[in-house]
């Protein structure tokens, strides 16, 4: 049986969520290069409001050198295959690249407009109206999944390294260099200790996240 991206989240592994972060990162890199999307952190999460994953609109992460970017993130208890995840990662550099050129293709109720579909659709999704909110639902196409087939092998890929007692091999040398960080109001993510140092701020309580003990 096959390891799934909730079935990740659930064993509560460290190296098994930094193994699949680093593949999501792999993945925007391609799909940055081809498309000249923003640069953004990555993260995974457990609590998105509902939501499988999230572009800040906003600028959270900053360098030393100054440089400032956004995040994408993910809620991986929604998510049971690498194709869904990558058609979630291709919904959020949709928005990124509406942000950029100054698109608003969103309400403030998260209802998606056209302007969201055209974009979407040009990288490879499907997209799906939602009442209330638009064409919010998407999902790769057969041109998408062969568009972006080096991106989709990596998350694949990972999902197969990540698997725990279910008959795949366990990798060897995994990065564990991801730090578990909490805020106030309970959420969590994942980056580095550089970066969690440099203060990341929770969206809901406002308070910084911190290293769990």
């Amino acid at each position: 049986m096959a390891t799934t991206a909730k079935k990740v989240i659930q064993s509560n592994k460290a190296e098994n969520l930094s193994t699949l972060t680093i593949a999501l990162e792999k993945a925007h890199a391609i799909i940055k290069e081809e498309t000249n999307a923003p640069k953004v952190t990555i993260l995974v999460t457990r609590n998105l409001k509902g939501r499988k994953g999230h572009f800040t609109h906003f600028t959270p992460w900053t360098t030393k050198e100054g440089d400032a970017f956004n995040e994408i993130a993910f809620n991986l208890e929604h998510f049971t295959t690498a194709e869904e995840l990558l058609s979630t990662l291709l919904h959020e550099v949709a928005h990124s690249l509406n942000f950029a050129n100054e698109i608003k293709d969103t309400s403030s109720n998260q209802y998606h407009n056209e302007k969201f579909k055209s974009q979407a659709e040009a990288l490879g999704l499907k997209t799906k109206e939602v009442k209330g909110k638009g064409h919010a639902s998407t999902e790769l196409t057969e041109f998408g999944a062969k568009r972006w087939a080096k991106a989709l092998k990596i998350i694949t890929d990972a999902l197969a390294l990540t698997a725990t007692g279910e008959g795949a091999q366990k990798p060897k040398g995994r990065n564990t260099n991801l730090t578990k960080a909490v805020c106030d109001c309970g959420n969590i993510i994942r980056a580095s200790a550089t970066v969690i140092t440099a203060g990341v701020r929770c969206e809901n309580c406002e308070e910084l996240f911190r290293e769990e003990a």
